[in-house]
């Protein structure tokens, strides 16, 4: 029999969420615990509540495997589920401690732990330290405990790395004798759940032949910073589905919400900040009243941040159902599902746990326990949960009315962790059961990720807009691709000077800029410095202009604007002379781009009623710090998708690079420094030899260049390179559009700030070009925006040897100068506007005159 061969670990999560404004907390456990609540003069702080700038997370975020485990319990169980994926990870993380072989690959493998264990202390001491900060207008408290039997001689090591880097405390305790033991672990749990979990062990008899016990308990109440009215609660229908409901308080309240609308998802999201600027709950309510299983299936934790960065600050009016709810769950087989096997098979090897004796058992894990209840009413939110792991020893003004199912989750927003992450399918229900019999196929997981926090500033969200119109271009062209993100930033920029109303709105939240004028043109001043600033080694020039009809008025304040803040200028032109007004803009602007750019309009392109034309040049020209000698430079294949080996030529040098794999991206990146030592080009490379690009430049949404940055270590490297032009010709619009910039090309564009008469965007023309070569880079862009009236070995080897991404980066600020796409390097230009005849026409050499290209209306 099993009992004769094999003592079982057993591993238990347990975790509370409760709610109250002014409930006093009795201290927790030893190991951790915040002070008592006294946020009852705080709830009624309006200033206090009025300060919630919310800045999301902005490392690299530990949470792809909190979302696996959400989805798997969520499709399994129909009803009212309830997790806490950090509390079950903390658990894990002590038995990967003393891990070895494929029982720590699964581990690492399935929590997407950071490389090496070193990595992996520093996460968890770095969100366990988040976790245990006090508050006085919270309560957090986390305890880890591992019970070992007295028989079991435990290695130094082991415990010493529990305790430095998990606070986590080994107690002796003779489990043969179930009974006290039962009592003296319910009584540890109890303490700090703040006795919401009385008996986390109901029957002592199930200790019997346990050799360890790994526990892990939390408790959370928190105190909301805009409670909901309690003469606002009222009876509703709550719409368990279709046609179904029940009967069921709702809270109500109006103010102003961080709110978000994903098509992806077809849901709304809201965020319920906490007192104390730490802890947020965020619901997730689909569209329709059976959207839930929609929601579950597409919800991941790149589209949640990128709306994260999305929300605004808006007024909402806010119902939520009350609800209170315990759930328990048996995880042995959603944790196979999700590939973390082998600790529960006589294949587990936890070697480094235990000192081995030839008469001693061999561990393996009997089951994973967690016990989660949570509260939620007028007040704010109360949880609670518990883990427990059994390990045996082997042979050896939006609406957001929540009226029928949804998601929630609540985070720890100075980390990223998610500390609850729950369903709501009916808010009755008290109790819920997990515990399914058959695991599934497993999914597999690839390498681990790495965390790192970055800054959290204004010009970090401005940064986001770069790496989203690269994904957006991205998925719209075909083969090779060059974009200068900071030149169509530039021009949006100028244009939130004119603009009002929602078109003022959409811009402001697609560039991630602030609302006050200062504040925007103090982060555009500090993106700008680059341009400003001329090193040796380096020429880096921007030059914006305006160019308006010789009969049309701009007000004074809004051209003052642009030449003071933007480094623009003013010029009239005669629209009606078609030829001449091409000439000279196309003059100035390949004076502005030293030649690189021809032209930015085709002569008889311009129609006569063109009211505005926003033009900006952008010029880069830079060496390497470390050249490549060109005598090196031979003709190698690089596989081109669909045509195979491409003799190409390719560069080389051996020397030191700041370099990283960052298995989150399933990528490698290097830094190529130029000689200035501000910019640099990072090249981006897919792990694998058939790694997809759209894939990785959709994942580079969710990491800030500053925190690849970050991680980046110098290194011996092999650099092999292919030079490569690339010239690309491009209508913006379409992407714009797709990034939530659509009112300001519509009818009722609001740009009253530029001039009397009303006017809108026409198209957004941009042409980007850049050389690389053994010397260093030779890049150039310019980007127009029409305007017309409305009428109605020891050495790493990096080889790019296939298509890969790249990016121009001032090292400064993260910025991004220029981006692109190499799929085959002997193509030197490149144009997304085949599909479009009339675009083809502006960029081509066709002298016909389009008097629809700026989309004049009829």
């Amino acid at each position: 029999m099993i009992r004769e061969y094999y003592g079982r670990i057993a591993l238990s999560v347990l975790v509370f969420l409760g709610s109250s404004v002014a409930a006093q907390s009795s201290s927790a456990s030893a190991s951790t615990s915040s002070s008592p609540s006294a946020a009852t003069s705080n709830a009624t702080n309006t200033d206090y509540w009025d300060d919630d700038d919310f800045i999301p997370y902005q490392g690299e975020r530990f949470n792809v495997f909190d979302w696996n485990l959400c989805k798997s319990m969520a499709k399994k169980f129909s009803g009212n589920m309830l997790i806490s994926p950090i509390s079950v990870k903390l658990a894990l993380v002590l038995l990967y401690e003393g891990a070895q072989d494929q029982t720590a690959h699964e581990l690492a493998g399935a929590m997407q732990l950071p490389v090496g264990r070193f990595a992996t202390r520093d996460t968890f001491s770095n969100i366990l330290q988040s976790l245990q900060a006090t508050r006085p207008e919270y309560v957090l408290n986390v305890g880890t405990r591992l019970y070992v039997d007295s028989s079991i001689v435990t290695r130094q090591r082991y415990g010493a790395i529990l305790k430095t880097f998990y606070n986590t405390d080994l107690v002796s305790a003779n489990l043969s004798d179930t009974k006290p033991t039962a009592a003296a672990v319910n009584d540890w749990v109890r303490n700090i759940t703040n006795g919401n979990i009385p008996k986390v062990i109901e029957d002592h008899n199930s200790l019997k032949d346990s050799v360890m016990l790994v526990m892990n308990a939390l408790y959370f109440k928190g105190s909301w910073r805009h409670p909901f009215p309690l003469n606002r609660t009222q009876v509703a229908n709550f719409y368990t589905g279709i046609d179904k409901s029940v009967s069921t308080p709702f809270m109500h309240t109006v103010g102003n919400f961080y709110f978000s609308e994903s098509p992806e998802l077809d849901a709304k999201i809201i965020r319920l900040p906490y007192l104390g600027h730490k802890y947020a709950m965020f619901l997730i309510l689909p569209r329709t009243r059976d959207g839930i299983e929609h929601l579950v299936r597409e919800i991941n934790p790149f589209i949640l941040t990128r709306h994260m960065w999305l929300m605004q600050d808006v007024p909402v009016d806010v119902t939520i159902p009350k609800f209170k709810f315990d759930f328990t769950s048996h995880l042995e087989n959603i944790l196979r599902e999700l590939g973390i096997r082998d600790i529960f098979d006589n294949t587990a090897t936890l070697t480094g746990i235990a000192k081995s004796k030839s008469t001693s058992k061999k561990l393996v894990v009997s089951d994973v326990l967690q016990k989660v209840g949570v509260e939620v009413n007028e007040l704010g939110t109360a949880a609670y949960a518990a883990t427990e792991i059994q390990v045996v020893n082997k042979f050896g003004e939006q609406s957001f009315h929540a009226n029928h199912p949804f998601l929630f989750f609540i985070e720890d927003e100075t980390t990223g962790t998610i500390v609850f992450v729950g369903k709501v399918t009916n808010p009755l229900e008290m109790n819920g059961h997990l515990d399914v019999s058959a695991p599934n196929l497993p999914n597999r997981f690839g390498d681990s990720t790495s965390g790192s926090q970055g800054v959290t500033s204004a010009e970090e969200r401005y940064n986001f807009f770069n790496i989203e119109l690269i994904q957006t271009v991205n998925n719209e062209a075909e083969g090779n691709v060059v974009i200068s993100p900071a030149s169509v930033k530039v021009a949006l920029t100028t244009l939130v000077e004119g603009s009002g109303g929602r078109t003022r709105d959409e811009l402001l939240a697609a560039l991630r800029l602030p609302s006050d004028v200062v504040s925007i043109r103090d982060v555009a001043s500090r993106t700008l410095a680059p341009f400003q600033n001329v090193r040796a080694g380096t020429e880096l020039n921007l030059a914006t202009r305006l160019w308006t009809n010789q009969d049309s008025f701009v007000f004074r304040e809004y051209s003052d604007t642009l030449q003071k803040h933007y480094g623009g200028d003013l010029r009239a032109l005669n629209f009606g002379d078609s030829v001449g007004s091409v000439e000279i803009i196309n003059d100035w602007v390949r004076q502005g781009t030293k030649g690189h750019v021809n032209s930015i309009v085709e002569s008889g392109s311009l129609d006569p009623d063109t009211k505005l034309l926003l033009t900006n040049a952008l010029y880069f020209r830079g060496y390497w710090l470390k050249s490549f000698d060109k005598q090196a430079t031979r003709l190698r294949c690089f596989n081109v998708p669909g045509r195979g080996c491409q003799e190409t030529s390719m560069m080389e040098n051996l020397s030191k690079y700041r370099y990283a794999y960052v298995p989150s991206l399933d990528a490698e990146i290097v830094e190529i420094p130029y000689a200035d030592g501000r910019l640099a080009m990072l090249l981006m490379l897919p792990h694998r030899e058939r790694g997809n690009l759209q894939t990785l430049s959709k994942d580079l949404s969710y990491t800030p260049i500053s925190v690849l940055l970050d991680g980046l270590q110098e290194t011996e490297l092999l650099l092999s390179i292919p030079k490569f032009t690339i010239e690309s010709k491009m209508d913006l619009k379409p992407a714009l559009e797709k990034l939530g910039i659509n009112d300001l090309f519509d009818l009722n564009a609001n740009l009253s700030g530029i001039m009397k008469s009303p006017i809108r965007v026409g198209n957004v023309l941009h042409n980007a070009k850049i050389e690389v070569n053994e010397e260093g880079t030779i890049a150039a862009a310019v980007t127009g925006i029409s305007v017309v009236p409305l009428m109605g070995s020891t050495v790493q080897n990096f080889r790019a040897d296939r298509p890969f991404l790249f990016t121009l980066v001032d090292l400064e600020t993260a910025g991004i100068i220029f981006a692109g796409r190499v799929v085959h390097p002997q193509i030197n230009k490149a144009s997304i506007l085949d599909s479009d005849p009339i675009i083809q026409q502006v960029f081509g050499s066709s002298n016909r005159k389009v008097p629809n290209l700026l989309h004049r209306p009829s």
